[in-house]
C-alpha cells in the first residue's frame, strides 16, 4: 500500500486533504486519490501566486444562495424564483442558512427533513430538499465543497398521498353542478364559475384574458399568458406553465353567451369604456381588481356551499380546480376524444391527460361497446 505524503491525511469519507500554509494563511486541498489531492494544491497555490484565488470556504448556505439566486435571473421564470425564494426563506433558512457550507453534513439534511415532514406533505418536504441539493450541486461545482451532503438524502416516498379524485380537487357530479352553479347566480364571481367550467382553463390563465384574446371571427380563444404573483406583493403577466399551455381553445355558443353576460355587467358597473378597451381583462374582482385572486375564488364558493347547507343540501367543499375536472369529466362522457382534450386542457402529454382522469372511462365502456356493435352485424348468426 502506497504512503501518503507528509501532511496529506485521509478524511473518514475517504476524501484526502492536504493543509498547507502560504503568506501565513492556512489553506486546504481535496482530492479523491493522492495525485487529486496533490495536483490541486499546485493548483491553488499557482492561484495564489498570481492573485487570482478566492476562497469561499467560510460562505455561508444564506450568502450562497444569494448569489445562486441571481444567477438564475433571466434563466428561469421570475415566480419559479420567487417560488424558489419563498421555500428557501420558510423551511430551510432558519435551519441551515446561518452554518457554513462547508460544515453542513448529511445527517443536518436528513434533521431537516425529518422536521420538515412533520408539517408539511411529503411532496412538498422533497420539493424543498430539491432546492437544497440544487444549491449544494453548484457548490461542488464551484469548489466549495467536494461532495454534496444532500446527494445521499431520499425523498420520502408519496404513495399514502390520497389520490386526485379523494381530494377536494375532485369533479362535481351533474347533480351537484346543476345545484351549485344555480344557488352561485348569485355571486360576484358567477361568469367566472360559469366560464372556467365551460373551458377547463387554469384560474391564473383566466386572470391573464383580455378581451383582444377572444376571437369572434374564428370562434377561438387564445391562451397565451398566465398571472403570478410577484414576491414584494402584485402581480405579473408570465409565459404559461409549459409550451403545451400555449393553445387555443373553440368556442361553443355557452361560451360566447357566457362572455357576453360578462361584458354587459361590466359595462352595467364600470361602463362601456372599460369593455371597448380591449387590452383590458375579462374578468376583474367586485372592487374593481385587475385580476380574481384564489382566496376570493375559495371564498365565493365556500359561501354559495354554506349557503346549500343551511338549505339542507350538502356538497363536499372543493377548489376551483374542480371546474377544470369537472369540464374534462363532462367532455369524457360526452365521447369527447382524448388526445383533443389534451389540446384543449394544454397538458403536455397524452398520458398525463389519461392517468387523470382515466376513472371516468369505464362508465362509458358499455356504451362504446353498443355503439359499434353495428359494426359486427353478420357475426355469431345463429
Amino acid at each position: 500500500m502506497a504512503r501518503i505524503p507528509s501532511g496529506m491525511r485521509k478524511k473518514e469519507n475517504g476524501l484526502f486533504e492536504k493543509r498547507f500554509t502560504v503568506n501565513g494563511k492556512r489553506y486546504s486541498a481535496y482530492g479523491h486519490t493522492v495525485k487529486e489531492c496533490t495536483d490541486n494544491e499546485t493548483e491553488i497555490r499557482e492561484a495564489i501566486k498570481a492573485g487570482l484565488y478566492s476562497s469561499n470556504k467560510n460562505i455561508t448556505l444564506d450568502a450562497y444562495f444569494d448569489e445562486w439566486e441571481k444567477s438564475r435571473i433571466g434563466v428561469v421564470k421570475n415566480s419559479s424564483i420567487n417560488e424558489t425564494r419563498s421555500k428557501y426563506d420558510n423551511h430551510i433558512k432558519p435551519a441551515l442558512g446561518k452554518t457554513k457550507i462547508q460544515k453542513i453534513e448529511k445527517r443536518a439534511v436528513l434533521k431537516l427533513q425529518r422536521e420538515l415532514s412533520q408539517k408539511l406533505c411529503a411532496s412538498t418536504t422533497n420539493s424543498v430538499l430539491i432546492i437544497l441539493k440544487s444549491v449544494l450541486n453548484e457548490a461542488v461545482r464551484d469548489e466549495i465543497i467536494i461532495k454534496n451532503p444532500a446527494a445521499g438524502v431520499k425523498p420520502l416516498r408519496t404513495d399514502d398521498r390520497p389520490k386526485a379524485t379523494e381530494t377536494i380537487h375532485r369533479a362535481l357530479t351533474r347533480e351537484e353542478q346543476q345545484i351549485f352553479m344555480k344557488e352561485a347566480q348569485k355571486e360576484w364571481l358567477y361568469e367566472f364559475f360559469c366560464f372556467s367550467l365551460c373551458t377547463g382553463m387554469r384560474i391564473n390563465e383566466i386572470n391573464a384574458l383580455k378581451w383582444s384574446d377572444i376571437d369572434y371571427i374564428n370562434n377561438m380563444i387564445h391562451v397565451t399568458k398566465t398571472i403570478s404573483r410577484k414576491k414584494g406583493g402584485g402581480i405579473e403577466e408570465t409565459s404559461p406553465k409549459s409550451q403545451t399551455s400555449k393553445r387555443d381553445i373553440p368556442m361553443n355558443d355557452t361560451i360566447k353567451k357566457i362572455l357576453q353576460m360578462q361584458k354587459d355587467k361590466i359595462t352595467l358597473v364600470y361602463g362601456d369604456i372599460f369593455v371597448k378597451k380591449i387590452s383590458n381583462p375579462i374578468f376583474i374582482g367586485s372592487r374593481g381588481a385587475t385580476a380574481v385572486s384564489s382566496h376570493s375564488v375559495g371564498y365565493s364558493i365556500d359561501n354559495v356551499l354554506k349557503r346549500l347547507r343551511q338549505q339542507g343540501i350538502e356538497i363536499e367543499r372543493f377548489t376551483h380546480h374542480a371546474f377544470r375536472d369537472t369540464f374534462a369529466t363532462r367532455y369524457i362522457e360526452e365521447g369527447g376524444n382524448m388526445q383533443t382534450l389534451k389540446k384543449i386542457l394544454g397538458h403536455s402529454s397524452l398520458a398525463m391527460t389519461a392517468d387523470l382522469y382515466a376513472h371516468v372511462l369505464p362508465d362509458t365502456k358499455q356504451q362504446e361497446m353498443n355503439q359499434i356493435e353495428s359494426a359486427f352485424i353478420g357475426v355469431a348468426v345463429l
